[in-house]
């Protein structure tokens, strides 16, 4: 990855920095559901994991030396950040994909802004203008009638299971994930911390992939492992959090975090064009709320309203 391609990623204006790394999440999200069954969660994450550092070390094997003394002296915030987003964030959603639909995967993600609000509430005692609240409310009335089919039935006939819980407590930690980015050290370069959160979630979910093989689904070694695994190691690992942190640091946790409503847009955009699924009225309009909920609360700012 030469030096000006990651300059040109790691300086992408943080609202298209945001909306890129929603189009990797969505796809990844497809990907995973796809093989539920085929490919166990738990090696999923550790070959991503793996994978990506691999492509990664080349290029900032340098950096790393020089940064050494700043990654040991904050090893257990980094530590802290790969567990939260790696294995607690992204291993235990894969694992809820196991159980769970789609539709309610991406419904109870949609919670994940007011998520990021409450814990940037908590944390840091920040807090949101109206107007971004409003904006909040309306994007998340658009994700409930775009996965609801314009249909409040559909709403109501949901059924919950220990797949929906997994999917929660996931998006609770990338809330803390997001609120912590702040306290990473300006001086260490994202492509040496991306680096680092990467080593430390592959160590960590490791012990259980070795678990998972030994009492629920060994690792099939296939095309299938290798293509979603690779795939998922650029564009979630790599591209994926590095457009992720740097929309995090550029418009802050709690508007950032809005963009999530994007990943059920992406999918029905995919669906239509991957899937040759028929758009229907009730998507246009889903998707409408979100955009004006995304344009309220990220760039349309009125007086002075405390953000992160």
């Amino acid at each position: 990855m030469p030096q000006k391609i990651v300059q040109s990623i790691t300086s992408m204006p943080p609202l298209l920095a945001g909306a890129m790394a929603m189009l990797c999440y969505s796809g990844s999200f497809i990907a995973v559901r796809d093989v539920a069954g085929v490919v166990p969660p738990a090696g999923i994450t550790f070959l991503r994991c793996t994978i990506a550092i691999i492509i990664l070390f080349p290029f900032c094997r340098k950096s790393l030396c020089a940064q050494w003394p700043i990654i040991r002296k904050c090893w257990k915030f980094l530590a802290l950040q790969g567990l939260l987003i790696i294995v607690c964030g992204n291993g235990v959603m894969f694992v809820g994909l196991q159980f769970t639909t789609a539709i309610n995967g991406s419904l109870i993600n949609s919670a994940e802004p007011v998520a990021i609000v409450a814990a940037a509430w908590m944390i840091f005692r920040d807090r949101l203008a109206v107007i971004q609240w409003l904006g909040v409310l309306i994007s998340l009335a658009g994700v409930f009638y775009l996965v609801g089919r314009g249909s409040l039935d559909v709403l109501l006939n949901l059924e919950l299971n220990i797949g929906d819980i997994l999917v929660l407590i996931s998006i609770v930690c990338w809330a803390v994930y997001a609120v912590l980015m702040r306290r990473v050290p300006p001086e260490l370069d994202r492509l040496n911390f991306l680096f680092a959160i990467l080593v430390a979630g592959a160590i960590t979910v490791f012990p259980f992939w070795i678990l998972e093989n030994i009492y629920y689904l060994p690792t099939p070694i296939t095309w299938t492992t290798a293509g979603v695994t690779g795939g998922l190691a650029v564009f979630a690992s790599i591209l994926g959090l590095l457009w992720w942190n740097r929309a995090v640091e550029g418009l802050g946790a709690s508007r950032a975090g809005l963009l999530l409503h994007l990943i059920p847009v992406y999918t029905v955009i995919l669906a239509v064009w991957l899937l040759d699924e028929e758009p229907f009225i009730f998507h246009a309009v889903g998707i409408g709320l979100i955009g004006i909920g995304i344009y309220l609360t990220t760039v349309h700012q009125h007086g002075s309203a405390a953000t992160d």
